[in-house]
């Protein structure tokens, strides 16, 4: 018979991601733009941690607060050095598919695959939520604005590339 620590420890093998990812929070009536405002709430670097984090945020709060999945090492600034000379593609999201969009945005991210162009992939830092009425708008930010087709970011979460528009950073310093 199978000891039955062995059978757990081969059920909980992690799958590590290509890279690390950061989930950030901001209030969204908080008018305070530091980095101070802005709370780390978890790192990512396994597939595990991903789906487990993801699946536990309630929809209210994907639909209410401002989200933000970002590469390691890069906050959820414009002004981040990593930040500064790029911009996003931004989306109009209704709130009925808002929380399934987030969902498979976030996953999309952290796999590498919002988009088939390698070179454009690897200029993706992050992705953020902010809640609007009946609406949120969901960016996609890139490193830098070699690429503002959005027909290049895969369209299997949910947006749609009619109606995004690529907007450059605009740092306050």
């Amino acid at each position: 018979m199978e000891d039955s620590h062995s059978l757990v420890d081969s059920e909980m093998q992690q799958h590590p991601l290509s890279d690390e990812w950061c989930l950030w929070a901001h209030l969204p009536h908080d008018t305070d733009w530091s980095l101070n405002s802005y709370k780390n709430i978890y790192n990512h670097n396994t597939v595990e941690d991903v789906i487990c984090v993801t699946e536990a945020l309630p929809p209210k709060l994907v639909k209410n607060c401002m989200l933000f999945v970002m590469r390691k090492g890069i906050t959820p600034l414009w002004e981040d050095p990593k930040n500064r000379g790029g911009g996003c593609f931004s989306y109009k999201v209704n709130n009925k598919i808002v929380y399934d969009c987030w969902k498979k945005l976030t996953f999309g991210l952290v796999g590498e695959t919002l988009s088939n162009n390698k070179k454009l992939q690897k200029k993706i830092n992050g992705i953020t939520i902010s809640p609007k009425k009946n609406f949120c708008i969901i960016k996609i930010w890139l490193s830098d604005c070699e690429f503002q087709n959005a027909s290049e970011i895969n369209n299997n979460s949910g947006i749609d590339s009619q109606g995004c528009l690529f907007k450059k950073h605009a740092p306050e310093y």
